[in-house]
């Protein structure tokens, strides 16, 4: 029979003792083993907490918080946030002065979800929220117009379903609001219930989550969460502040824990819970919302140098450009682009202005208030009139009436014309500097033509008419003594030997 009692060495060895109350201190030296549950009423304080799971309870509904750092000051709370260890590196999520939550890793959300800002979409992987009105782009691809107001198929891969409002990758039939299907295991995201959201798998199969493509938390199929490895003891999990548990249940071992979780259950779910960063004034937070599903946080993001923000493993925003798979937004502004191609057509509402450059385009068309002028490979084209000036002076001008060449306010300006003039003539002599179809003024004194003085016509003093059939004692032509209609004609220039 075992000995209950045992006295050796000013030792007392009790190998069994129940206890309804103990009053005073309680001081422990060597392994402590607790089987069944323990409530604490009241702050925990230890060095190191080594747990198989952790599980937090908070109040449900958007606003509330979990996990809360509560100091004095605000430079207590720099540094203060999650950090994860494996091997000789070091991934961080932290608080830093000047109301910031900082990140020296890449941030990479789901595809489907999108970054907000106070509940607005202001990114997603393919394009800016309508919201987002100004950027310093200086490169954007090819622009297209794309409206799909029914199902979608995407390279015989990508299938959305309008009726049901769902997304399926590998899967023509969705059953949730993403579903993705590779290597016959279904993952799914969606709100299958009210108030739930869910992310895994709808076949039966584990759920991975995975930096570095390994494997860092496992959610088996029957519900077993193993985070780390096994054999290398690489689980990690860091919390700088109150760890507040319903059960706890750990070993000795200080090299090992779980991760932070916040589980939902039947009565209660993970909305309003989170990241919780006091003691500036004012709580930061970093929590999950409903309406959709997504991490809110009432701070800027502030990512390490040369990092992107990635959706969907594709970066979609670094610190100089946008992603390529970005095609659409709603943009009032960009910076000076080095080069810009558009697919469709063009409309400029405002000025346009060229420095050190061309324009190319095969037409280009300015209305306003209904006229219009049109420039094209063969030329111009205007509804009213089209004037060509320099420093504000006519050159050129035309309209359905009259052309004029030269400035009317300025008849001193020289026009000048090299090579071989017309006026009236389809085919001139090539040999002749200037034609004329049909009488001419020089010096407000008309010239005409015709094989003898003019009958008919008003004319004045000093206009002449040249003879077209000169003959041997004959004249040059004739000359207007008196002005009338058609006044008198008198000849002049007798042909004869010299």
């Amino acid at each position: 029979m075992d000995q209950l009692l045992t006295i050796q060495d000013g030792i007392i060895k009790i190998a069994s003792v129940s206890l309804k109350t103990v009053i005073g201190d309680i001081s422990h030296t060597g392994s402590f083993c607790l089987f069944g549950d323990a409530t604490i009423n009241g702050s925990l304080n230890v060095d190191t907490i080594t747990v198989r799971n952790l599980i937090t309870h908070g109040s449900t509904g958007a606003g509330n918080s979990s996990n809360n750092w509560i100091v004095n000051t605000e430079a207590e709370l720099n540094g203060a946030g999650l950090d994860w260890t494996w091997g000789n590196d070091n991934t961080q999520l932290i608080y830093r002065t000047g109301k910031r939550i900082w990140t020296n890793a890449n941030f990479d959300i789901a595809g489907g979800s999108t970054y907000r800002v106070d509940n607005i979409p202001v990114l997603s992987l393919n394009e800016l929220g309508p919201t987002v009105i100004s950027s310093n782009l200086t490169k954007v691809g090819t622009l297209n117009k794309l409206k799909v107001a029914d199902d979608a198929d995407i390279g015989g891969f990508a299938f959305f379903n309008s009726t049901y409002g769902r997304l399926g990758l590998g899967t023509e039939d969705p059953s949730l609001a993403i579903d993705i299907v590779e290597n016959n295991v279904n993952i799914t995201i969606g709100s299958p219930d009210t108030n739930l959201a869910t992310i895994g798998t709808y076949s039966n199969h584990d759920v991975g989550i995975i930096t570095d493509n390994i494997t860092r938390i496992l959610v088996k199929s029957n519900g077993e969460i193993v985070v780390g490895n096994e054999a290398s003891k690489t689980g990690v999990v860091r919390i700088y502040g109150s760890l507040h548990v319903d059960n706890l249940v750990t070993d000795t071992r200080v090299d090992r824990s779980s991760p932070l979780q916040f589980q939902a259950t039947r009565d209660r779910s993970v909305y309003g819970l989170g990241l919780s960063w006091n003691g500036t004034g004012s709580v930061k937070q970093l929590i999950m919302r409903d309406g959709p599903d997504r991490l809110w946080t009432g701070e800027g993001f502030d990512i390490g140098e040369d990092k992107n923000y990635y959706i969907n493993g594709q970066p979609v925003v670094s610190s100089t450009s946008l992603g390529s798979g970005i095609t659409q937004s709603n943009l009032t502004t960009v910076g000076v682009l080095n080069t810009l191609t558009v697919g469709g057509e063009t409309t400029l509402l405002k000025n346009l202005t060229v420095e050190n450059g061309y324009i190319k385009a095969e037409r280009l068309w300015f209305n306003q208030a209904g006229r219009s002028l049109e420039i094209d490979h063969n030329g111009f084209k205007s509804n009213t009139s089209y004037e060509v000036s320099v420093q504000q002076s006519s050159v050129l001008y035309g309209d359905a009436n009259v052309v004029e060449i030269g400035d009317k306010t300025n008849t001193r300006k020289p026009v000048k014309i090299f090579g071989p003039l017309s006026v009236g003539i389809n085919n001139p002599d090539p040999d002749l500097n200037f034609s004329v179809s049909g009488d001419v003024s020089i010096g407000n004194k008309r010239f005409t033509n015709g094989t003898s003085a003019p009958a008919s016509g008003s004319y004045e003093l000093g206009d002449m008419c040249w003879n077209t059939n000169p003959q041997a004692s004959g004249h040059i032509g004739w000359v207007c003594v008196s002005a009338g209609n058609p006044g008198q004609w008198l000849p002049f220039g007798e042909i004869k030997p010299q």
